[in-house]
């Protein structure tokens, strides 16, 4: 692939640095790095690698950077080269010297930015992990979309993705679901019954229980022991919620290559093989642990237990991984969750957790780096909270789930691209307040809208090219350096800076940034269109003014398809 002419630039100056070095007989290493400069008239890119470079050299950064340009083979599109400052190079381009860039994004298309890599690096990206207890709320809904975003970022950036979903189907809670539906079905016969408190609520379990009695008769389940009835009935439970979960993903254009269930974990012996091979490795033993921090417990017995020296790699306390009753803890059983994943070929993960399971962070990560060595892994992204609004006040709960609105709902409402573009607009660590009836609007206080509408404007024009008998030139045939305004400028810049944020983006785990390229983009362009005619105008700029739309269109289309978000060529 051509290198770009920030690329090529940025190779002139690095060889010219590394000649520097080997001249001088020094083994280390100067890394070029360019940017662009605030201020316009300081040029169009700015490198500072005189300076540490100076520092090896033990000479001064400004002879230094003479040096360099000097020995620099810049690309032709360079105008000038200049020093500012304790040794900042600055360079100048030829007007329209990056506009040949258009023709590089028309001629790549849907790969502009990407990177093709047969070899990539592995990583597991593990996200949603909805408890199977009932839909997905809105809150799971901003941890799918920002986890299928990333995925698709890191695919587009060279690495092996492959998506998974953890199924806790395993666990008190399932005993809880069992119990909720086997109350329903009494009801649904007549009979009276007491709902407890810690019983799930909502029009969902009524909807499990008629649908298994259904397909079977009362008396069969009432005829089982309350052990075999509960297995049976939480299984049940369990595979109509994973269909409504997956029913609900789809929705918003999710799959996932896996869905690894929990008690797969505990029914193969993984769980035990696990303690096991800590015990191996001399890695737990047994021993009591203090009372919780900052809770006073009257009485407080201290219970032996199988603990993990998770603080010899970081924790801050000994894990236990089993209960009194010699079950294993949730803890075990995602430890050896991610034990698995290793050794399927992911020593590389990701986890996408909401907030609330910040604490457990140190614990897991502590845990592996014994399994592993690896530091920091899995990365985990905690994602904060969606609070919901219409026209500004909350939005009531559900009734269908009945303590919460449900991912469903929303997408009902407001559609599919609204959701996953309005999900996307905030970093993670940020709440994000999601107005219902702002997300429905069809004018510029509607990001998704502002965005498409900047896809749909050129498709306009290129039809009302067409209806006009105007023949678009060849790719190859178009002189791109007549585009010089101001405004054409400022869109070509952006553009150029597409895969760099793309880079950027991956390596910070930050999809957010394609929304907000995405808006800005979409903001460049619409000025652009403002102050700038394109058809009527004189046939060489016309045709360059379709290029430069063309390309904006393409690249608004890349974007938006990262995050999951269509780019209607009609509004």
């Amino acid at each position: 692939m051509q290198l770009s002419l920030k690329q090529q630039i940025s190779q002139a100056l690095q060889d010219a640095v590394d000649h520097l070095l080997a001249s001088n007989q020094i083994e280390a290493q100067a890394e070029v790095v360019l940017s662009r400069p605030k201020i316009r008239e300081h040029g169009d890119y700015s490198c500072n690698v005189a300076m540490p470079l100076a520092a090896l050299l033990k000479q001064n950064p400004r002879q230094v950077a003479t040096s360099l340009i000097a020995q620099s083979q810049f690309p032709a599109d360079v105008a000038k080269t200049d020093i500012a400052g304790p040794g900042f190079i600055n360079i100048t381009l030829k007007a329209g010297g990056e506009s040949d860039v258009l023709k590089t994004i028309l001629s790549q298309a849907g790969q502009y930015g990407c990177i093709s890599n047969e070899a990539g690096q592995p990583v597991c990206l593990e996200f949603v992990s909805a408890n199977p207890t009932g839909p997905m709320h809105v809150g799971h809904g901003r941890g799918a979309v920002v986890g299928d975003s990333l995925a698709n970022l890191l695919a587009a950036r060279g690495y092996a993705v492959h998506k998974e979903y953890y199924i806790n189907d395993a666990g008190a809670q399932i005993g809880v679901l069992a119990n909720s539906v086997w109350l329903r079905m009494q009801e649904l016969q007549g009979l009276s019954i007491t709902f407890p408190d810690s019983a799930y609520p909502g029009q969902y379990i009524i909807d499990i229980a008629t649908s298994i009695l259904a397909d079977e008769d009362f008396a069969s389940f009432e005829a089982m022991d309350d052990e075999t009835r509960q297995k049976e009935l939480g299984q049940r439970a369990v595979n109509e919620n994973m269909a409504m979960i997956r029913k609900d993903l789809a929705t918003i254009g999710i799959e996932f290559h896996q869905y690894f269930s929990e008690k797969t974990l505990h029914e193969s012996g993984r769980v035990n093989q696990l303690i096991e091979k800590l015990q191996n490795q001399g890695l737990i033993y047994k021993g009591c642990l203090p009372p919780p921090k900052g809770k006073e417990i009257e009485d407080y017995q201290p219970t032996e237990q199988l603990l993990f020296r998770t603080t010899d790699f970081g924790d801050d306390v000994d894990r236990p991984l089993q209960k009194q009753d010699g079950t294993a803890t949730y803890f075990a059983a995602d430890i050896a969750y991610h034990d698995d994943k290793v050794s399927r070929g992911y020593p590389y993960m990701i986890d996408i957790w909401g907030a609330d399971h910040g604490g457990y962070v140190t614990r897991v990560q502590s845990a592996m780096k014994a399994l592993t060595g690896l530091d920091k892994q899995p990365e985990i992204l905690l994602v904060q909270m969606v609070n919901l609004t219409r026209d500004g006040q909350p939005f009531k709960m559900s009734k269908r789930a009945g303590t919460f609105v449900t991912l469903n709902e929303i997408v009902e409402e407001v559609g599919k691209d609204a959701v996953r573009f309005n999900f996307m607009t905030r970093r993670v660590e940020s709440q994000l307040d999601f107005d219902l009836e702002a997300a429905k609007q069809k004018n510029d206080e509607n990001p998704v809208y502002y965005v498409q509408y900047a896809h749909a404007r050129v498709n306009a024009v290129l039809r009302k090219a067409k209806e006009e008998g105007i023949n678009i030139a060849e790719i190859a045939d178009v002189d791109t350096s007549i585009l010089r305004s101001k405004e054409e400028l400022k869109l070509i810049k952006m553009l150029l800076s597409y895969p760099e944020m793309l880079a950027t983006a991956a390596e910070r785990r930050e999809p957010y940034r394609i929304a907000l390229f995405a808006m800005k983009l979409a903001a460049a362009f619409h000025s652009f269109y403002h102050h700038n005619r394109v058809i009527g105008v004189e046939e060489n700029l016309m045709q360059a003014r379709l290029l430069l739309l063309k390309a904006s269109a393409q690249v608004i289309k890349n974007a938006l398809a990262l995050l999951g978000v269509s780019a209607p060529e009609q509004m």
